[in-house]
């Protein structure tokens, strides 16, 4: 292969790798994908590539959303932010044909080329694009058939007694085609599950018995972690453990709502099961559907924990309890807090600080010019070739000029002068600031000419109305909230509304967490070792 002259330093090269299993053959892995992309961008000349990488995720879905990395490619591209993809195979890119092809209609549009090593495919041919398709297609056909021999497999495992999926707690793995066995260190702790659920425990108290005996829960994806509420209620509800019938000592398996009898030995009788399927009955605590349970809080979603970073639950108000709370819920779920991880705040002071936060947003008359000012300051920083924008802009200026003397002179009609004017002016007006992370000037301008009527109507406005005006402001988890001191720690604004909110008064942001604004005021009062700059 000739290698190919060095591109222009402002040629983004993106590098697309997954990893479905960690199952697959180390030819598949991560790092074999990521060195073979970067040899290729080598021999081609090309800059060093920027990855993005999805693990422990499948490409034969349809649901892009459940491929974060993939997704936030895909937006980059539609922001002119990547030139260039390159992926190791076709199959890491996606094994759906509809996937395939909606995103590469996308890459199309957008002028960005796609490189397949081991199909050697170059999406900017016409040959290229027909074998795209090509191979697409035998791709997904490659993928259904895939999933129709797994399940036929899963289906016929579960004949034979044989378990689908990760060993449950308690036992551990004899090998592929044989049962599990009883677990020495781990089979006292289920039958101590099963005991204290028998005698009418709840699932709170359980966890906290079985974690105060040493014992953990095992994943690969988590590893050990402490029981909680829902380890319990899961294993208390799995059938696996039952015996198949009463008198018999193998367990049960279950496989799309068929129980089959196991190879491997019950952990409980059938007996002891219905007794603990009993217990959990008891305990179960069914949702209330009252008015209360549809109320409507302002920042569901939207509030977390400045310290460990989880959502606060809302907690509606009780009997002779006037007011909600959104509770820190870090210690229930067995996760370290340095606040505790059990505080609660009221729901009325969060949605008052957050006004009183809005009203320290002045937008002085000549705002509007400031956000373009930094906006073009932004845009120089990401590398714009503001040379090439000014010549694109002269050339608009000239077609301009051409086109008025062909109108003057009658070679073109009004409708045709009125239907070119308009689109060198909007293309002119494009160019003047040129988008910054995917967002243009205008609609950075029509939000914060949006956020003073916001600001004047929040204490006002319904519980409905400021909901909106949350879910239309901040990113989901964008209120960090420090629920110790009883005070807001940071906010985190979409980004169409960052620009305008970074002239709020008392609010700092800073370099290590580019997009976070966090409050002087927190940060003055703040002694603990914990800060959103760490975790935006």
């Amino acid at each position: 292969m000739q290698q190919a002259s060095s591109p222009s330093p402002s040629v983004v090269v993106a590098g697309y790798v997954r990893r479905s299993s960690e199952m697959q053959k180390d030819n598949y892995s991560i790092d074999a994908q990521k060195r073979a992309i970067k040899d290729a961008c080598r021999l081609r000349g090309l800059p060093e590539p920027n990855f993005y990488e999805d693990d422990e995720r499948s490409a034969r879905g349809e649901q892009i959303a459940k491929r974060p990395a993939f997704k936030q490619l895909l937006d980059d591209v539609q922001a002119g932010r990547v030139h260039i993809i390159v992926v190791h195979t076709l199959d890491r890119w996606s094994r759906n044909v509809m996937v395939t092809l909606q995103s590469f209609r996308i890459l199309s549009q957008h002028h960005t080329a796609f490189i397949s090593l081991s199909e050697h495919i170059d999406y900017s041919t016409p040959e290229g694009r027909l074998q795209l398709t090509i191979l697409a297609a035998f791709a997904a056909y490659f993928s259904d058939m895939l999933a129709k021999h797994t399940s036929k497999g899963k289906a016929e495992r579960a004949a034979q007694g044989l378990y689908n999926g990760d060993v449950p707690f308690g036992y551990r793995w004899t090998g592929p085609k044989l049962p599990p066995e009883f677990d020495p260190d781990e089979f006292p702790g289920l039958r101590l599950i099963g005991e204290l659920r028998m005698q009418g425990k709840t699932a709170e108290d359980i966890a906290d018995a079985v974690n105060a005996a040493g014992y953990r829960t095992g994943s690969k994806r988590f590893g050990a972690r402490p029981f909680t509420i829902d380890t319990i209620n899961a294993i208390t509800r799995c059938e696996f453990y039952a015996a198949f019938a009463p008198g018999d000592d193998r367990g049960t398996v279950v496989y799309k709502d068929q129980r089959f009898r196991g190879q491997h030995p019950a952990a409980f009788t059938s007996e002891e099961w219905e007794r603990i399927r009993i217990g959990t009955r008891m305990n179960y605590k069914a949702p209330q559907r009252s008015e209360q349970a549809h109320r409507i809080y302002e920042f569901s979603g939207y509030i977390v924990c400045v310290h460990c970073g989880l959502n606060l639950r809302c907690r509606g108000a009780h009997p002779g309890i006037e007011y909600a709370y959104y509770k820190d819920m870090a210690k229930a779920r067995q996760y370290s807090c340095p606040a505790g991880g059990y505080l609660q705040v009221r729901t009325d002071l969060v949605t008052a600080q957050f006004g009183d936060l809005l009203q320290g947003l002045r937008l002085p008359p000549y705002w509007r010019e400031i956000i373009r000012e930094k906006m073009l300051e932004g845009a120089r920083q990401t590398g714009v070739d503001t040379e090439s924008i000014e010549r694109e802009k002269e050339r608009l200026k000239l077609k301009r000029g051409r086109i008025l003397k062909q109108h003057r002179e009658g070679y073109i009609d009004d409708e045709e002068f009125e239907g070119e004017m308009a689109a060198v002016e909007l293309a002119l007006h494009a160019l003047e600031v040129p988008e910054l992370d995917g967002i243009s000037l205008d609609e950075v301008i029509a939000a914060g000419a949006r956020l003073p009527g916001m600001t004047a109507l929040w204490s006002e406005a319904t519980v409905e109305e400021r909901r909106d005006m949350v879910m239309l402001i901040l990113k989901p988890g964008g209120l960090h909230y420090d629920v110790e001191m009883k005070e807001i720690a940071a906010i985190t604004p979409r980004p169409v509304f960052l620009p305008v909110l970074r002239l709020l008064e008392g609010v700092i942001e800073y370099e290590e967490a580019t997009g976070t604004l966090v409050t002087r005021r927190w940060q003055q009062r703040n002694r603990r070792d914990s800060n959103p700059r760490s975790s935006a």
